[in-house]
C-alpha cells in the first residue's frame, strides 16, 4: 500500500509541476493595448474600422471597430501599419437581376485612400498599455 501512496503522491507533484511549466511558458510575445480616438475633418469617425499590421511582417494583425470616433483593441508590439475606413449608405441595388431580389446597401468610402488601400500611417507600440493613440484624417478638400 505504501507503494502507491508514493505512486499517486508523485504523480500529483510530476503533474503539478508540469501544469505550472506549462502556464509559464503561455504567455507568449507581448501585447499591446491600444485606444484611441480617430477624427475626419475635425469630426469624430461615427462608425468604422481601424487595423494594426506589424510593418515588417511578423506579429499579429488585429482591427476593431469604431464607436463614436473612439477604438480599443489589443495587438501586437512593433512597428505597424494602421488602415481606417469609413462608410456610409448611398442607396439600395438588387442582389441578384430577379424581379423578387431583395435589396442590399449601396456603399461609398468617407475615407480617403491614403488612409487605407494605400496607408501610409505608422505607429510604434510598447508592451502593454497605449493610450491616446489618436488619428486626425484629413479630407484633403480646401
Amino acid at each position: 500500500m505504501n507503494n502507491f501512496r508514493r505512486a499517486v503522491r508523485g504523480g500529483a507533484a510530476l503533474g503539478t509541476a508540469v501544469a505550472l511549466a506549462f502556464m509559464a511558458g503561455c504567455g507568449g510575445p507581448p501585447k499591446a493595448q491600444v485606444s484611441g480616438t480617430v477624427t475626419f475633418d475635425g469630426a469624430p469617425v461615427e462608425n468604422g474600422i481601424i487595423q494594426f499590421y506589424p510593418a515588417g511582417g511578423a506579429g499579429q494583425t488585429a482591427g476593431g471597430g469604431i464607436e463614436n470616433g473612439k477604438y480599443q483593441l489589443e495587438t501586437s508590439t512593433g512597428e505597424m501599419t494602421v488602415t481606417i475606413n469609413a462608410s456610409k449608405v448611398v442607396g439600395k441595388r438588387a442582389m441578384y437581376d430577379t424581379p423578387d431580389s431583395p435589396k442590399v446597401d449601396v456603399l461609398k468610402e468617407l475615407i480617403p485612400a491614403e488612409y487605407n488601400t494605400t496607408s501610409k500611417l505608422k505607429v510604434t507600440l510598447k508592451p502593454g498599455i497605449n493610450e491616446k493613440v489618436d488619428f486626425d484624417l484629413k479630407s484633403g478638400k480646401k
